[in-house]
């Protein structure tokens, strides 16, 4: 009985805590900065689904987007440059030739990277196969859809506001 009460009290006390703030500094006060949920939804089969919070730091060129569980800890890091991208979950790191791959691998869908910094600024800027609606991003809300090639994904982003 004993064990099980002390069980409960830790859960209970671990439910109370706040988790400290996710979203990491930037490197350069001129680097942009977003932080929300996003969920990737692939109709697959079987579907696929994969939603976390975030934080993302800088553009489609160099950046870092880090993937946070409901309760605030880090689910992953994914990181780019010029010459590397990579995913790092706890120690383990893993290397991959683009964004493209590596976003595939961890959503299920190769997302588009450009066009997605472009769309969180609120520009429309298409992306083959990709369809998006930014008529409630004032409100936070970003939702595209790509249509082709099959299958159907879904991506939905919901940003934190100030």
């Amino acid at each position: 009985m004993r064990v099980w009460a002390s069980i409960w009290l830790v859960v209970l006390l671990a439910a109370c805590a706040t988790p400290a703030s996710i979203r990491p500094l930037a490197q350069a006060s001129s680097e942009k900065q977003w932080q929300g949920r996003l969920s990737v939804t692939v109709q697959s089969a079987p579907p696929r689904n994969m939603s976390a919070g975030f934080s993302l730091d800088g553009d489609a060129r160099q950046g870092e987007l880090n993937l946070f569980s409901p309760l605030g800890t880090t689910l992953a890091t994914l990181r780019w440059n010029p010459t590397t991208t990579q995913w790092v979950q706890g120690s383990q790191q893993r290397r991959y030739d683009s964004m493209a791959h590596l976003t595939e691998e961890t959503t299920g869908a190769a997302l588009p990277m450009d066009a997605m910094f472009d769309w969180l600024q609120g520009k429309a800027t298409s992306s083959p196969g990709w369809q998006t609606d930014l008529s409630a991003l004032n409100q936070g809300t970003l939702v595209a859809k790509r249509l082709s090639p099959e299958p159907l994904v879904v991506l939905r982003i919901k940003l934190d506001t100030p």
